[in-house]
C-alpha cells in the first residue's frame, strides 16, 4: 500500500460525516452500504466480526469503501488475538494477549508485529487495540483473556511491546477503554455501569498504562462507564463527560490524538441519540462509533441542529476535524489486492509463532 493525498483533501459539505466511525455488520459490499457511505461520508469504517471467508474478499471490500469516499477513511478492525481474532477464517488462530503474562515482551511485540503485517497486507490501516484495561474480578467475565494482566506495570510494558509491533507496519493503534474498565462492576441492571474507585487509586493503577503510552497512541476509545471520581455530582458515561475527556485526558494528560465514543445508543441518561452525539462532541470526543443501518443520520442531523442553535460550539467541531485530518496524514490506502506468496508466507510465520508461543508458555508454567 502507498500513502495517498486522498486522506487530506479539503472537506466538502458533508464534513460532519468525518466525525463518525461506521461499524459494518456485513463482510461484503452491498447497495445499502454504498448508499449510506455516500449519504454520510464517514471518517472511518470498522469491520465487525466475522470477516469474509477469504483475504481477497476482505481486501476488495476495503478498496471499494475507500474509493466510495472523498477522503481516505480509517479502515479498522479489532484484532487482539484469542477470542477477538477476526482474521482466523483465513489465517491461523493466534493466542490471546493474556498469554503475555509469563511470556517475554519480545513475544508480545512479535504478536503485534504479525497482526500489523496481516492488517497491512489486507488493506487495513487502523487496529482497535491494544486493550489497556486491568484484569480484575470485575472484568474477568467480560474481558478476561483479552487483557494483558492485572498488574498495571505489566499491562503497560505488554501494551508498549504490542504497539511497537503494530507500528513497524504502519498500523495506527487505538488504546481502550479510557480511563479503564478494571473497577467497573459487570452488573449494570440498575443503571449506568459505575466505578466508585477513588481518583488517587485510578491514577496509580488503571490509568498507568494510558499515562505511559498516550504519546504513542493516535486514537483512544473512551469507556462507556461512569466514574464517580470525575463526575461525583452527576455520574454520566465517560464518553459524555467533559471532566474525563477534556479535564483528564486533554488538559492533565496532554493527549492530542483522537478520542472516540461508542455505545452511545445505549448510553444511560443521555437522552436520545442526537442529544448523546452533541454531548459526546461537546465533552471532547472527536469521533463517534455507530452501526451501519443504525441512527447515524439522526446523530449527524442533530450535530447540524446543535451548531445552528448554539448548543454545539463550531470551534469544538473544527478542532475535531483538524485532529482527524492530522491523523489521516499517516494513513495508507488499500490496494484491493492480496499477494498470494505474501499471504502464504504470513501463514507459515503465524503457525511457527503459535507453536513457539505455546512452547514458551509450557516452559514458564
Amino acid at each position: 500500500m502507498e500513502e495517498t493525498d486522498q486522506a487530506v483533501k479539503p472537506l466538502g459539505e458533508n464534513k460532519l460525516g468525518q466525525l463518525f466511525f461506521l461499524r459494518l455488520k456485513e463482510s461484503r459490499w452491498s447497495g445499502s452500504l454504498g448508499r449510506q457511505l455516500y449519504d454520510t461520508s464517514p471518517g472511518g469504517v470498522l469491520l465487525s466480526e466475522p470477516l469474509a471467508s477469504s483475504a481477497e474478499t476482505t481486501s476488495e471490500l476495503l478498496l471499494r469503501v475507500a474509493r466510495s469516499l472523498p477522503n481516505l477513511p480509517f479502515l479498522a478492525v479489532r484484532q487482539e488475538g484469542g477470542t477477538s481474532d477476526p482474521l482466523s477464517l483465513f489465517l491461523p488462530h493466534l493466542p490471546s494477549p493474556c498469554v503475555g503474562r509469563g511470556k517475554s515482551l519480545r513475544a508480545v511485540m512479535r504478536l503485534g508485529e504479525l497482526f500489523g503485517e496481516a492488517l497491512s497486507l489486507l488493506g487495513f490501516n487502523t487496529n482497535f487495540a491494544p486493550l489497556l484495561d486491568l484484569r480484575t474480578p470485575f472484568t474477568e467475565k467480560t474481558l478476561g483473556a483479552r487483557t494483558f494482566g492485572s498488574d498495571p506495570c505489566q499491562v503497560t510494558e505488554c501494551g508498549r511491546a504490542f504497539l511497537r509491533g503494530l507500528e513497524r507496519h504502519g498500523i495506527l493503534a487505538c488504546g481502550k477503554h479510557f480511563p479503564g474498565l478494571g473497577s467497573v462492576p459487570v452488573d449494570n441492571s440498575s443503571g449506568l455501569p459505575l466505578s466508585d474507585k477513588p481518583m488517587a487509586a485510578l491514577w496509580r493503577e488503571d490509568l498507568l498504562p494510558f499515562r505511559e503510552l498516550l504519546a504513542r497512541l493516535p486514537l483512544i476509545l473512551i469507556s462507556p462507564a461512569g466514574y464517580k471520581a470525575y463526575d461525583f455530582d452527576r455520574p454520566r458515561p465517560a464518553s459524555l463527560s467533559k471532566g474525563v475527556i477534556t479535564g483528564l485526558l486533554r488538559v492533565k494528560l496532554g493527549f492530542s490524538g483522537l478520542a472516540l465514543a461508542y455505545e452511545l445508543e445505549s448510553a444511560r441518561g443521555a437522552g436520545d441519540i442526537g442529544d448523546a452525539a452533541i454531548q459526546a462532541v461537546s465533552a471532547g470526543c472527536d469521533m463517534i462509533v455507530m452501526d451501519h443501518g443504525g441512527p447515524i443520520e439522526a446523530a449527524r442531523l442533530a450535530l447540524i441542529a446543535g451548531l445552528e442553535s448554539g448548543k454545539l460550539l463550531p470551534q469544538r467541531v473544527e478542532q475535531a476535524l483538524e485532529r482527524i485530518l492530522a491523523a489521516k496524514k499517516r494513513l495508507r490506502a488499500p490496494s484491493g489486492k492480496v499477494s498470494l506468496p505474501a499471504l502464504n508466507g504470513l501463514v507459515r510465520r503465524y503457525e511457527k509463532f503459535a507453536m513457539e508461543y505455546r512452547r514458551e508458555g509450557s516452559n514458564n508454567a
